[in-house]
């Protein structure tokens, strides 16, 4: 609770003195934070993750007073392809409830003067919508780079100056923005009057300095939100691209613009339509769903944030995942010098092909492991079984031979191959095992992710 309350703190400070953070990221901090220490004062059996995403639909929802956008946000941010699906039911009873005392306190909108009036649209809104969708998939993969190289100067600058220069820079650098354009600082809501209704050239200058100033709050020490930043960004993006091409349709281009930028960068299909929805009104849905599936496949595979999976994980493929990004950035020298043949478990227990399923069930029958390589005479990996391959087979092929059976397709590595280059297939295969074989393709070795696991560890905590 403590650490919620000054990441809340540090975030309201970000936005207040000019950080490009939205304040909906304080808000969810703070409402997380309440739900995950609310459900260990009353002694619930609750999961702190699933506690944790209760509280984000609700401080998102009263944030913005979108319930039905402040569930799906919650749900959705985990994973790039995937939904959080458990905690739907209890998410959305606490965003409701959220959006109730908005509405009843008065809160003020995150949104304020933002009227956009959208007249008929005709059919050939459709494919356009397409074709900026794809456009739109371009500019968040510039997004993405111009924030990663910010992320890769903050480094840098931690190991010639530490915090201390970090912060001077990122100031600075925040600072000279400001001057020129006020603005692209601050969380987004000096945007709004330039997003409806600027000049072409105060557009493009926004583009620009926007992500600019965005990438210098978040890399350079400042906490907050990314949804209404991006959002903004996403808006103005929509404004320029109707300016030159279609000044009559602007205000449709600004909300696909919205959507389809915000589903880019935080990998959600259906929140950021939901939410442009709920606020705006679904009168331009169509044209703002294509834009926005469009540009969510396209961007799919350019993660934005490093630790946010392509879908639910194991406990230990998620383990693996969060240490491999946090010791990648912290001692990449020593993970880089690493090989396959270091790490691996030499000489694991195989099955011979030629024998039967009956007898493969024996050999599992004597070892605590699920998972065997199957080898030739020669010692040559074929493939592997597992345990649960073998009993989702009938009785009657008990006496097949085990290479007639069916073998599930290896990931094989050579064992001078590199560490890094192992960790990162595994993650993007969701492969829990890989194997290590020699110069003729004799099996040498196994390595499973509890193993990487453990050798990352070894790294992380030691300074």
């Amino acid at each position: 609770m403590r650490e919620s309350i000054v990441k809340t703190a540090s975030s309201l400070s970000t936005a207040i003195f000019g950080g490009s953070a939205g304040p909906e990221g304080p808000a969810a901090m703070l409402s997380g934070g309440v739900s995950v220490w609310l459900s260990k004062a009353l002694k619930m059996k609750v999961d702190p993750g699933k506690a944790l995403m209760i509280g984000v639909a609700a401080g998102f929802s009263a944030a913005f007073k979108t319930p039905l956008a402040g569930v799906l946000f919650a749900l959705e941010l985990p994973y790039r392809r995937d939904l959080e699906k458990d905690p739907f039911i209890e998410a959305a009873i606490a965003s409701s409830t959220a959006y109730l005392v908005a509405v009843a306190s008065n809160a003020p909108s995150l949104l304020p003067g933002l009227v956009l009036e959208v007249g008929t649209l005709s059919m050939a809104m459709l494919p356009i919508s397409m074709v900026f969708g794809l456009l739109t998939g371009g500019v968040v993969i510039v997004f993405s780079w111009v924030y990663h190289a910010g992320e890769g100067l903050t480094k840098r600058l931690m190991a010639l100056g530490g915090y201390p220069l970090m912060l001077i820079v990122g100031g600075a650098g925040l600072g000279a923005i400001g001057y020129f354009s006020p603005a692209a600082v601050g969380p987004g809501f000096q945007m709004i009057p330039v997003i409806s209704g600027g000049a072409l050239a105060t557009l493009i200058t926004l583009l620009v300095l926007k992500p600019i100033s965005t990438t210098l709050t978040m890399n350079f020490g400042g906490t907050g939100g990314l949804f209404l930043p991006t959002l903004l960004i996403g808006g103005a993006w929509g404004a320029a691209f109707s300016y030159l091409f279609s000044p009559t349709l602007t205000p449709v281009f600004i909300l696909m613009g919205m959507a389809a930028f915000s589903s880019g960068i935080h990998k959600m299909m259906i929140t950021p339509i939901i939410f442009v929805a709920e606020v705006f009104g679904a009168n331009t849905i169509i044209p703002i769903i294509l834009a926005t599936v469009v540009t969510f496949f396209l961007t799919g595979e350019a993660p934005f944030y490093p630790t946010q999976p392509l879908n639910k994980l194991g406990d230990e493929e998620l383990a693996l995942e969060r240490l491999y990004y946090k010791v990648s950035r912290s001692k990449p020298k020593e993970l880089g010098r690493l090989r396959a043949a270091e790490v691996m478990t030499r000489n694991p227990i195989r099955l011979r092909a030629n024998l039967s399923v009956r007898q493969a069930f024996d050999e599992f029958g004597k070892t605590p492991y699920r998972l065997m390589p199957v080898v030739d005479e020669d010692d040559r990996l074929l493939g592997y079984v597992t345990l649960e391959d073998l009993t989702f087979l009938s009785r009657t092929v008990l006496d097949t031979r085990l290479e007639e059976a069916g073998l599930q397709t290896p990931l094989v590595f050579r064992e001078g191959d590199p560490v890094t280059g192992v960790i990162e297939e595994m993650i993007d295969l969701e492969e829990d095992h890989c194997f290590v074989v020699g110069e003729k393709g004799e099996l040498t070795g196994i390595i499973s992710t509890i193993d990487l696991a453990r050798l990352l560890l070894s790294y992380y905590t030691v300074d």
